[in-house]
């Protein structure tokens, strides 16, 4: 686009050149340039251009400039990286938000390291059911939010083991591969309780979460409908409070109660 200067230049040449028909023509580019040009010039600190907005041609190349950054970072919500890190952030919510005294408390279970993993591996499985239902036809994103979700457990618990057992490494890996098996067979349990009737459940429950030591059948009814509550909450997340801005809140155990 002209400035006001170019448009003024341009008269001064038209008029000196003998083209005397053009001047008034000229004056009047100039005169409209004045008014119509109202934006600061770009290439000319003085002057004043009509817009400072970008073509069509450089907008689109921005936006596809930007969109590769996204990209890159891992801020879209379809890729891996996107996933990765939404995985941390549901992991996060079972670790930072399950009152887990209230856990030991009411089901009677001793306040040590393997009980806190019980609690989390519960948690931890619900995750995955729901995980399992994202992504395209084939699942792929669901598996891979399902295994960066495992990972993020894995890494807490190698944390967590290495300050309790610092003083015998040996023995704290011979554990956490112990709990590797029992967590692979939990999953095997609870999926199959999860898609039958509550007997099926209460029993995996009993033999996993209650390691078989539990008499009192109303704390396994209450675990029962417990899970099965926060199922119904998780399936109710749409794939934005679930995947793009992780929104799980996840219901008291205080508040789940069983009639008398």
């Amino acid at each position: 686009m002209l400035c006001t200067r170019a448009a003024a230049r341009l008269g001064s040449v038209l008029t000196t050149s003998g083209l005397v028909a053009h001047q008034t023509y000229t004056h009047r580019v100039a005169a409209a340039a004045a008014v119509r040009f109202t934006e600061q010039c770009r290439l000319c600190s003085t002057g004043v251009v009509d817009s400072p907005g970008k073509t069509t041609k450089q907008a689109t190349e921005d936006g596809s400039i930007l969109k590769r950054v996204l990209n890159k970072v891992g801020f879209t919500p379809n890729t891996k990286a996107r996933l990765k890190v939404t995985s941390h952030l549901l992991y996060e919510s079972v670790a930072d938000k399950i009152n887990y005294v209230a856990f030991f408390r009411d089901f009677n279970l001793p306040n040590t390291f393997n009980s806190w993993f019980l609690v989390t591996e519960l948690h931890v499985w619900l995750l995955m059911l729901r995980s399992m239902a994202e992504g395209s036809e084939t699942g792929e994103d669901g598996r891979f939010l399902r295994n960066c979700i495992v990972e993020a457990m894995w890494g807490d618990v190698n944390t967590r083991a290495k300050k309790l057992g610092a003083n015998n490494p040996s023995q704290t890996r011979k554990q956490i591969e112990t709990l590797s098996e029992q967590f692979q067979a939990a999953l095997i349990a609870y999926d199959e309780g999860i898609m039958s009737d509550d007997r099926v459940l209460a029993s995996a429950l009993w033999r996993r979460f209650f390691e078989m030591d539990c008499e009192d059948y109303a704390q396994i009814e209450r675990l029962v409908k417990y899970v099965r509550k926060q199922a119904l909450m998780l399936d109710s997340l749409s794939r934005d409070q679930f995947i793009t801005k992780p929104n799980v809140a996840w219901h008291d155990l205080d508040k789940c109660k069983v009639d008398a």
